[in-house]
């Protein structure tokens, strides 16, 4: 943990059988409990708590990274989603993300106070920006090059924000519900044509590296 965040965990006695480990970093709190077995020290319990409130543990230290990255120093300070570069007119988008633009655009038009958009945020990668009258979500994208072609895929840690007009962080709360939706969103309409891909000809789902197929590894101390 000190490794990670460069700050040292403070160790506690429980009782004679267990000692409690807190690690304190801004407005995040981890705490986890070892007891002691007759094969040594082992963890029976471990959460995170975010202004004093259990939050779902990240799975991997740089989703623990993101969190604390975009939570406002002050607990009453409403949360913002970051500007975004716009993009130079002559840009070409990946065929991945020209496809997730064009199933938004779909799915979004004639509601009335929404709107999609791509840009670039501080590191340069590609973000997704679907506004509405109630909320805002950024969808985050990484890219590579295979087989010669330049790919995006959703990025694997915090890709997803949603924050609402009065400054709320919902992102933690509706994370599953938010997959379902995005699969949906994301999915041909019922009765619709195809997005024609650049380079590709075809159309597909949310697939690998998609919100619904996500993976992380177990934050582990």
């Amino acid at each position: 943990m000190a490794r990670e965040t460069g700050i040292r965990p403070t160790i506690t006695q429980v009782d004679t059988t267990a000692i409690r480990l807190t690690h304190v970093n801004g407005r995040l709190r981890i705490e986890a409990v070892f007891k002691r077995s007759s094969s040594g020290w082992k963890r029976s319990d471990y959460q995170l708590f975010q202004d004093d409130e259990r939050r779902t543990t990240p799975k991997s230290w740089p989703e623990y990274a993101a969190l604390l990255e975009r939570l406002p120093s002050d607990a009453a300070g409403p949360a913002v989603l970051p500007d975004l570069t716009p993009l130079d007119e002559q840009t070409t988008l990946p065929a991945e993300i020209l496809r997730c633009l064009g199933q938004c655009e779909k799915r979004l038009r004639g509601r009335e106070g929404a709107s999609v958009s791509v840009g670039r945020d501080s590191k340069g990668r590609y973000v997704l920006a679907i506004r509405g009258p109630k909320a805002s979500m950024h969808m985050t994208f990484e890219t590579q090059r295979r087989h010669g072609r330049k790919c995006a895929q959703i990025a694997p840690n915090n890709s997803i924000r949603v924050v609402t007009i009065e400054g709320k962080d919902l992102t933690e709360e509706i994370q599953g519900k938010l997959n379902k939706a995005l699969a949906r969103l994301l999915s041909e309409p019922p009765g619709g044509a195809g997005t024609a891909e650049a380079g590709t000809g075809s159309t597909q789902g949310p697939q690998g590296g998609g919100p619904s197929d996500r993976r992380g590894t177990v934050l582990r101390l």
